[in-house]
């Protein structure tokens, strides 16, 4: 009895002496090592006069693990789409879904004919015909909505086809599909696709552009896109040398109708361009009206007076928010971002705009006791170089909203996931599975915000943010990189 407890006395005097101090001198190292990363980092010649933040905090008990300048006001990119996937997720349920209805009027005669109008009413489901999100063809999906017409009892339409896509329309009953402070190239482009009460693709399409060795350029479109969109194509193409590299981009604007394809393309190569839709309803309508053509079903299109109300006769549900939201946060969907952020008012308020969208996310995430006169909101998305928040509120909003959805960091991708914005970040590093974060970037921005699991098993909230640098994002992307495995270390 005597020797196990001098045993047991000398293995404790061995722990405090030895052990305890040695884990306490590697986390003090890790704690240099990361203090040493970023005063490099903002001592950088390439990145001088450019703007860094970060905070690192305990997710449970809020303390401040390290931080640097975290109550500068930047413009944070994608890392906005955290607020609004985990505000809507809280607000409205992970099963929430959006709601697409067809619906008619008239009477039906005897031959199965609708004397009457068919209409189909958007409900902001920005999924609806999405042939990458939702795997399953848009005609699949057609079938659907004309098998509801020979349930309902007619195959003739003695009528038109009528698109309703004010879902979205603010108080005033005005259609605003991006936001004003979206730059013009931007909103040309697929990831500046505008969000409307019906939307169709993901409202994009695509352009093929051709210079064959005889530096003849042929260009041509990609369903959905149709023969009047290619007639609103505008281009300015130079052909550049063999050894060249293609610059291709697009604009429109939605004061003009055209779409400007601009760029250059190397002799022999192909370049497609995606590019964002103006008018989804119009090209959802022609394909829809193609494919009842093809199935013998003939439609008027001529509106018939009302003479009954109208009567749902289908309904067409989205896949869960929690899946839409997911997928946002994984692929960095402005598009789905911003109808989330959209219905959200839509359904804790009467007005549905940006605005309304706006001081409806500020309102419940000042519910959480947050400071939000850290932050300016005006879109859903990141995409506005208006919108501003400080690491200091997006650390504390991270804790917060972890408290509310203990499983929110199962939402955002791990570097190394596929078909996510961080497939190739830090994907060679050991403990990536311990790491879960959102990125954000545009031209001299790039953020990352999230959740790390430290070695201790405690699990931190992250937010590094970098603005105004001059460098290519490709020069800095591995210096925070580093970082990030740093903060991981502790």
């Amino acid at each position: 009895m005597f020797f196990h407890s001098v045993m047991k006395y000398k293995l404790l005097s061995f722990i405090l002496l030895f052990i305890i101090p040695f884990q306490l001198f590697s986390q003090i190292s890790a704690e240099k090592k990361l203090r040493d990363c970023v005063e490099s980092l903002c001592n950088d010649k390439k990145l001088k006069g450019s703007l860094f933040s970060m905070k690192l905090i305990n997710c449970e008990t809020g303390a401040t693990v390290f931080e640097y300048q975290p109550d500068r006001k930047l413009i944070p990119a994608s890392i906005q789409k955290l607020l609004t996937a985990g505000i809507a997720l809280e607000n409205l349920g992970k099963n929430h879904v959006f709601s697409t209805t067809v619906s008619c009027d008239g009477y039906i005669s005897a031959d199965s004919s609708l004397y009457g109008n068919v209409y189909i009413a958007g409900g902001g489901d920005p999924t609806f015909c999405s042939e990458k999100f939702l795997k399953i063809a848009t005609d699949t999906l057609f079938e659907q909505i004309l098998s509801s017409f020979f349930n309902a009892g007619f195959y003739k339409i003695n009528g038109k086809i009528i698109i309703d896509d004010s879902y979205f329309n603010g108080k005033h009953n005005v259609s605003e599909p991006v936001h004003p402070s979206w730059e013009w190239e931007d909103i040309g482009n697929y990831y500046g696709a505008g969000v409307y009460g019906l939307n169709f693709n993901e409202n994009t399409f695509t352009v093929k552009v051709s210079c064959s060795d005889n530096s003849v350029i042929d260009m041509h479109c990609e369903y959905p896109c149709n023969e009047h969109i290619m007639s609103q194509l505008v281009t300015d193409i130079n052909i550049v040398s063999r050894d060249s590299s293609a610059n291709f981009s697009s604009a429109s604007s939605f004061l003009s109708s055209n779409y400007l394809i601009y760029g250059e393309i190397p002799v022999g190569q192909t370049v497609e361009i995606n590019c964002s839709m103006q008018n989804p309803a119009e090209v959802f309508t022609f394909w829809f009206n193609d494919y009842l053509h093809s199935r013998g079903i003939t439609v008027k299109n001529e509106i018939t007076a009302q003479s009954s109300e109208k009567y749902v006769i289908y309904e067409i549900k989205s896949p869960k928010l929690s899946s839409i939201a997911k997928s946002a946060l994984h692929t960095s969907n402005n598009l789905f971002s911003d109808a989330i952020f959209r219905n959200l008012a839509r359904h804790k308020t009467e007005d549905p705009s940006f605005s309304g969208a706006a001081k409806t996310l500020t309102k419940l995430l000042k519910n959480h006791k947050l400071n939000v006169d850290d932050i300016h909101i005006v879109d859903g998305s990141g995409l506005s170089r208006h919108n501003l928040l400080t690491a200091n509120f997006m650390c504390d909003y991270l804790r917060e909203i972890k408290r509310s959805i203990p499983d929110f960091n199962s939402y955002l991708p791990s570097p190394g996931s596929e078909n996510s914005t961080l497939k190739y970040f830090m994907s060679n590093y050991s403990g990536k599975n311990r790491i879960f974060l959102k990125s954000g970037s545009m031209t001299g921005v790039l953020n990352y915000a999230g959740y790390i699991v430290g070695k201790n098993g405690a699990t931190m909230c992250l937010t590094v943010m970098t603005n105004n640098f001059l460098c290519k994002t490709r020069d800095l992307r591995p210096k925070l990189e580093h970082l990030i495995s740093l903060a991981a270390e502790l």
